[in-house]
C-alpha cells in the first residue's frame, strides 16, 4: 500500500516553502534533477504531468542494487503469526514467509527501490490544481467534497508510482480500491483534526527557521534545528495514527499491519528527504532517532522450496511449512498450504492465489482449475 497518505511536495527552495496543508510540512521534496525533468510528460487521460518514465529511468538500476544484498535478511518477527523472517525481500515491503502478512518496512531497500522525492513530486503535481478547493473544504468542514476531490489524486498517484506502494496494490483491483479508500479516509480523518493541524503549524514554523550551512563544494548542510523538526514530525505522526485508531479508519487498512509498520514508512520517507542535508557524523543518530537502523543477518535456511506464481509465472522461494506468501513480482498473495496445481496443458506446477478457483496459466494461457 505504501504510505497511507502522501506529504505534499515542496518547492525546491530553502527554507522550504509554506505548505498547502499544515499537516504535511515536514517532508519537503528534494529538487528534481535535470535528467528527471526532461523525462516528465503528460498523461493524456488526466491532463496531468506523467512521471512514470522518470521513475522507471531512476529505478532501472536501483533494483539491481537491491538484489545485490539478496544474501541478507532483515531480522523481524511477524506480528500476526510470530514466525521469524528468513528470506530476503525484493521490495521495501517485508511480508511474512509463513502467513503472508505485512510485518515490516525495510528502510535500506526503500532507499534503493523508491524515490521519495520524485513520488512526492508526482503527488504534488496531482494535488496542486485542486489544493485551493481542498483548503476551502477544510475551512468549511466539508468532508464529502474533500473526499470526492482527493480520491482521483490517490488513484492516479498509485498508477504512476507503483514502486512507492505495496506490490499487492498493482495486481489486485479489489485490494487497490480498498487501498485508495483507506488513503482517502486517513487523509480526511487527520486533515480535519485540530490537534494534528496544531502540531503541523509548529512543524511549519520550525522547518522555515532552518538555516543553510554552506560547504566548500557548493552544497550545504542544515542547522541543528533539524532535531526540533524531527521531534515535531515524529509527534505529529504518532498523533495522526492515534486519530486513525480512535476514528476506526485503521480498520480499513487492507494490509491490517501493525501501526509500527506504517510509522516506519512515514519515518523512512521523512529521512529519505532530509538525509542528504544531514552532516555525515549525525546520520546514524538521525536514523536511530526514528528506529530505522535495523539489524540484518545472512541468509541461512534449510530445505527451501521453489514455487511458481500462478499469477505471473515468476519463481519464488518459500520456507518449509509456509501457509501463504506474497509474490513480490506481481503482488498476488499465494496459497502455499493448498498445494500446487498442475497446468492441464503445459504441466507447469502453479501456486494459486488465495481464494481463487481457476487461473489462466502464465506460461500457456490455458485455464486451469483446482481439483
Amino acid at each position: 500500500m505504501g504510505l497511507f497518505k502522501r506529504p505534499l511536495a515542496q518547492k525546491a527552495t530553502f527554507p522550504p516553502a509554506a505548505p498547502a496543508t499544515p499537516a504535511t510540512t515536514a517532508t519537503p521534496a528534494a529538487p528534481a534533477t535535470a535528467a528527471t525533468a526532461a523525462t516528465i510528460g503528460t498523461h493524456a487521460a488526466t491532463n496531468v504531468p506523467n512521471f512514470s518514465a522518470a521513475l522507471q529511468q531512476q529505478l532501472k538500476h536501483a533494483r539491481e542494487r537491491v538484489f545485490s544484498y539478496s544474501d541478507y535478511v532483515k531480522q523481524v518477527d511477524c506480528a500476526r503469526c510470530g514466525a521469524p523472517k528468513q528470506l530476503p525481500t525484493k521490495t521495501a515491503y517485508v511480508y511474512c514467509d509463513h502467513c503472508g502478512a505485512l510485518t515490516d518496512y525495510d528502510f535500506r531497500a526503500g532507499n534503493f527501490d523508491t524515490s521519495a522525492a520524485l513520488s512526492n513530486q508526482v503527488y504534488g503535481a496531482l494535488v496542486g490544481p485542486i489544493q485551493p478547493a481542498l483548503d476551502i473544504c477544510a475551512a468549511t468542514g466539508d468532508k464529502d467534497r474533500y473526499r470526492s476531490l482527493i480520491r482521483p489524486v490517490y488513484a492516479e498517484w498509485i498508477r504512476q508510482c507503483p514502486y512507492a506502494n505495496s506490490p499487492r496494490a498493482t495486481s489486485d483491483p479489489e485490494f487497490q480500491e480498498r487501498t485508495i479508500t483507506y488513503l482517502v479516509e486517513a487523509m480526511v480523518s487527520t486533515e480535519f483534526d485540530k490537534d494534528v493541524q496544531a502540531i503541523g503549524r509548529q512543524l511549519a514554523t520550525a522547518t522555515a527557521q532552518l538555516r543553510r550551512i554552506p560547504l566548500p563544494n557548493g552544497d550545504y548542510h542544515i542547522s541543528d534545528g533539524i532535531w526540533q523538526v524531527a521531534a515535531l514530525y515524529k509527534q505529529q505522526m504518532e498523533k495522526r495514527y492515534e486519530v486513525l485508531a480512535a476514528s476506526g479508519v485503521l480498520a480499513l487498512d487492507p494490509e491490517q499491519a501493525p501501526v509500527a509498520v506504517w510509522l516506519r514508512m512515514e519515518y523512512s520517507y521523512f529521512c529519505q528527504n532530509w538525509l542528504p542535508k544531514i552532516p555525515p557524523a549525525d546520520v546514524d543518530r538521525f536514523l536511530g532517532f526514528f528506529g530505522l537502523r535495523g539489524e540484518y543477518s545472512q541468509l541461512k535456511i534449510a530445505n527451501p522450496e521453489t514455487k511458481k506464481c500462478g499469477g505471473c509465472g515468476d519463481e519464488l522461494t518459500t520456507v518449509p511449512g509456509a501457509q501463504a506468501v506474497v509474490c513480490e513480482s506481481c503482488g498476488r498473495k499465494l496459497d502455499i498450504a493448498g498445494g500446487d496445481v498442475r497446468c492441464q496443458r503445459c504441466g507447469a506446477q502453479l501456486a494459486f492465489p488465495v481464494k481463487t478457483a481457476a487461473i489462466d496459466c502464465p506460461y500457456c494461457r490455458t485455464t486451469t482449475h483446482r481439483a
